[in-house]
């Protein structure tokens, strides 16, 4: 009995979808941590809006104008009133870099390490892919992470003012303050690269690139004490994403992010340098 076949024309993948393989694997392990800080954002943006009112009430101006106040929030406050004052406070202040900065760390600094302890590092770079490619497509995964988280931020200060009936929210300068924090999140993500590209170990890498984000953040704290101390700002990247300034104050000195661009830009760049030269260890 006479059998035919009937060729089956699959089509081929899409060009888009064949390319940045690795940046997308990448890119889904961090669903998790982004997530989670974008819904804290709008946790800390929903209690804000709603607990507005009561804080402009409250007499906290001897609490905001004293030095270690200053230094642990990276900026000063004289009052406190209206939702612009409460969100440059308790979501753009250092601790804006500190918890979102530390979260994009953290990230980037498994991005490798995590790879090569389950072992698709090795099965990525069998294939025609350099270690070059590899290294950069995990690195735009994290920074495409840190604009989601960006994201989030901003859509958090929009859920803070519906519990307003005026809100004194300048939305250009919120963007403009979102951009500076944007770019130390650039920084932390180039800081994690670099310490990825050495370290095997996903959890040390991880924790240690937090570690130095809350060094800069100690840094920052203490420099803002006294004048005795304020060449430590200069040396810390908190320094160089104001957050209360230009929010509040609608002032910023522009090439302070572009300190933070380049020096993110640095360290990633010698982390992919290091990733080149390493002997990678095998499974």
């Amino acid at each position: 009995m006479a059998t035919s076949s009937i060729a089956k024309h699959t089509l081929p993948a899409k060009r888009w979808a064949r390319g940045l393989t690795v940046a997308r694997a990448s890119l889904a392990n961090t669903k998790i941590p982004i997530t989670s800080g974008g819904a804290y954002a709008i946790l800390i943006a929903l209690l804000l809006g709603a607990l507005a009112p009561s804080l402009a009430q409250a007499d906290m101006g001897a609490y905001l104008s004293s030095n270690v106040l200053a230094g642990m929030l990276g900026g000063h406050i004289t009052h406190l009133s209206g939702i612009t004052i409460t969100l440059a406070i308790y979501l753009y202040s250092a601790f804006y870099g500190l918890l979102f900065g530390g979260i994009v760390a953290y990230i980037s600094g498994v991005a490798i390490p995590l790879t090569i302890e389950n072992g698709t590092l090795d099965l990525a770079l069998s294939r025609p892919i350099s270690r070059t490619r590899y290294y950069l497509e995990n690195w735009g995964a994290m920074l495409l992470g840190a604009v989601f988280l960006s994201l989030f931020t901003v859509f958090a200060s929009w859920c803070a003012t519906l519990f307003l009936t005026h809100p004194d929210l300048d939305w250009q300068w919120l963007w403009i303050t979102q951009a500076v924090q944007s770019a130390f999140l650039f920084f932390a993500a180039g800081l994690g690269m670099l310490i990825g590209s050495f370290v095997n170990a996903s959890r040390t890498a991880g924790w240690s690139a937090v570690g130095i984000i809350a060094l800069g953040y100690l840094l920052n704290t203490f420099g803002g004490l006294s004048d005795k101390y304020s060449w430590l700002l200069k040396i810390s990247p908190y320094y160089y994403a104001p957050g209360i300034d230009p929010l509040v104050n609608h002032h910023l000195i522009w090439w302070y992010p572009g300190v933070l661009m380049v020096a993110g830009l640095a360290v990633g760049s010698v982390g992919l340098i290091v990733f080149n030269k390493r002997d990678l260890p095998t499974s």
